[in-house]
């Protein structure tokens, strides 16, 4: 068996814990304006990094299972949060063919394997060019958004291709023999990180072609596929400067609960919601800056916590040996099979 690169188990918990902090604060950008830099701060990079090393470790094994699992833990997240909201008194709703909230990750995760796996003779150099052609002008058709996550499946799948075509041990060399890229590195994420503290309001509008879920209006409409292209040049940049930074080396407990970043993602929202119904956690950020240095303590709190396995792994694990099973119970048949029935099929 291939030996993990601790490299990109940092990276996950890196990037899952930026995804719980972002959830956390977009409850909060129309308060604060502190908070709208590290929305935007970290949506530029945070999905565009988590597709590309999904992309790394595509496989084209067990794409009926791989598929099956992500629709599995995408629906029960939707399950789930419907159920969640009812027990909170809210008014419970359930949509099938569409999301914009947590769910809609692993519903693109599977049309990515699925679509991969099926251009898998193609020249993948020329579809990752008309693939960056067609999310910049997919922003002008107003209907694409939510529904059937097409919005989210055209812009962010050129990350995920990138991913496919590179080979992750190239990455690790190249990284291992140009160590002065992390100067760079570290003045790219300074750079971004000043533009979005200090000139927020020139940026800020920027979100909505991070998410990857909104069609272009306003201003975008003239400059749209301009704008987007931008956005896929700093995207780049910020996760390259991430791949550099963060260390290739085992740092024990952290880069073990990077092997275990579904598990925040699917319970995560949901910890919280029941942190804000029973404890009041949202109350925080009325406590000036020390309340939201706490929030974003919360989410570092949140992304360790549900990093623990347990019984935070255990649904998952179960969904995963159902998906799977039958592709065990094939091998294992095979394996008992006598070698000369085995020849004849």
């Amino acid at each position: 068996m291939k030996q993990r690169t601790a490299l990109w188990d940092n990276i996950k918990f890196l990037m899952i814990t930026l995804v719980v902090i972002g959830h956390l604060v977009d409850n909060f950008t129309d308060q604060s304006n502190i908070f709208k830099s590290i929305f935007i701060f970290i949506y530029a990079f945070h999905m565009p990094l988590f597709f590309f090393v999904s992309g790394l470790f595509h496989s084209d094994r067990t794409i009926g299972q791989k598929c099956l699992f992500y629709i599995s833990v995408g629906f029960l997240q939707k399950i789930a949060f419907t159920v969640l909201s009812g027990f909170m008194g809210q008014t419970p709703s359930f949509s099938l063919l569409s999301d914009g909230g947590i769910p809609w990750f692993m519903f693109v995760l599977a049309a990515y394997t699925f679509l991969v796996y099926l251009i898998r003779n193609q020249n993948k150099r020329y579809l990752l060019g008309a693939s960056l052609v067609l999310a910049c002008f997919a922003g002008y058709d107003q209907s694409l958004g939510d529904y059937l996550y097409l919005s989210r499946i055209i812009v962010f799948f050129p990350f995920y291709l990138s991913g496919v075509i590179l080979r992750e041990e190239k990455i690790v060399e190249c990284r291992k023999n140009h160590r002065w890229l992390v100067i760079p590195a570290l003045l790219a994420l300074a750079g971004w990180g000043y533009l979005c503290v200090y000139r927020l309001d020139d940026f800020y509008e920027f979100r909505y072609l991070f998410t990857g879920r909104n069609p272009f209006y306003g201003e975008f409409l003239i400059h749209g596929p301009v704008v987007r292209f931008i956005c896929y040049g700093l995207s780049c940049v910020l996760c390259v400067a991430i791949i550099w930074l963060v260390p290739n080396r085992n740092i024990g407990l952290l880069s073990q609960m990077g092997t275990r970043s579904i598990d925040v993602y699917f319970w995560h929202s949901i910890l919280y919601r029941l942190l804000e119904c029973y404890c009041g956690v949202n109350l925080l950020v009325s406590y000036g800056r020390f309340g939201k240095i706490g929030l974003l303590c919360l989410g570092v709190g949140i992304s360790v916590l549900l990093s623990q396995g347990g019984i935070f792994s255990f649904p998952l694990k179960q969904i995963k040996a159902l998906c799977f099973s039958a592709d065990a119970a094939k091998a294992t048949g095979n394996a008992k099979m006598p070698a000369g029935k085995n020849m004849e099929k």
